[in-house]
């Protein structure tokens, strides 16, 4: 610990990770930390996970579809054949992460071109896209949602 004198009186500075905080910053920190999982914790009560989730499946060269599907790590690998990589990509109106799940490996692996996402990337292989909460729980999409993403990712190039 290192404290500094100052023209102020003194201050009690903490070495956090090569920076120095005086406590009033670190308490600053910490209110900001609390106030976050506060509004994570009332999002989850708001958008709540469930054990299916209703997700739109982009394949290669064929036109998106909604789907329900098991909410479980297992059935994201099916879908994207092989370990899974999430990307946000988005929010909803209700302030929900809209995220892209494809396969990690989906380029090193050769899989087919399925998006040219215009600016950003080529994305390859089956991919679907859903919601998360703030806790970063898989949620489902509604109808309305649903019906957005399909018709953004319809044509082979995406503008995000």
């Amino acid at each position: 610990m290192l404290v500094c004198r100052s023209g102020q009186g003194n201050h009690t500075q903490q070495n956090i990770g090569g920076n120095n905080m005086s406590k009033l910053d670190m308490y600053s920190l910490l209110q900001l930390a609390r106030q976050h999982v506060e509004e994570a914790e009332q999002d989850a009560k708001e958008n709540p996970t469930s054990d299916s989730i209703q997700v739109v499946i982009v394949e290669p060269n064929k036109k998106p579809y909604k789907k329900t599907i098991p909410n479980t790590l297992e059935a994201m690998k099916e879908i994207v054949g092989g370990y899974i990589e999430v990307i946000p990509c988005g929010v909803t109106d209700k302030k929900q992460q809209i995220i892209l799940t494809l396969n990690e490996e989906g380029k090193l692996l050769g899989l087919p071109v399925n998006r040219k996402i215009m600016g950003k990337d080529i994305l390859v292989g089956t991919f679907f896209i859903s919601a998360a909460n703030m806790q970063g729980d898989n949620i489902t999409l509604s109808d309305r949602q649903c019906f957005e993403i399909i018709r953004k990712f319809a044509p082979l190039e995406v503008y995000l």
